[in-house]
């Protein structure tokens, strides 16, 4: 047990105590792109419950269009959601 909390101080004392900070703040132009990520989810999730509603009631060409406006919605998240993230903005500390 000794041994193992002398290889632990000694890794501690080794290594640097602070090796890396990273600091990210949203800018408006994240805050923009967020939101539209979160009204496309939205979007695509409205149109996928009328696909279900269509399909029960036996109209299954419209339920495969909206189907596939609630797949292009999510995927137009999915890239809103990516533009988030570029434009925040990262300051890294450290090594």
């Amino acid at each position: 047990m000794r041994i193992y909390a002398l290889a632990c101080a000694a890794l501690l004392a080794a290594g640097p105590a602070l090796g890396q900070v990273v600091i990210q703040t949203p800018s408006p132009d994240s805050a923009r792109h967020q939101e539209r990520a979160m009204e496309k989810r939205s979007d695509a999730r409205a149109a996928s419950q009328e696909a279900r509603d269509r399909a029960a009631v036996g109209d299954y060409e419209g339920a495969a269009d909206a189907q596939r406006e609630a797949r292009r919605d999510w995927h137009r998240s999915v890239q809103q959601e990516r533009r988030a993230q570029q434009e925040s903005s990262t300051v890294i500390i450290g090594r």
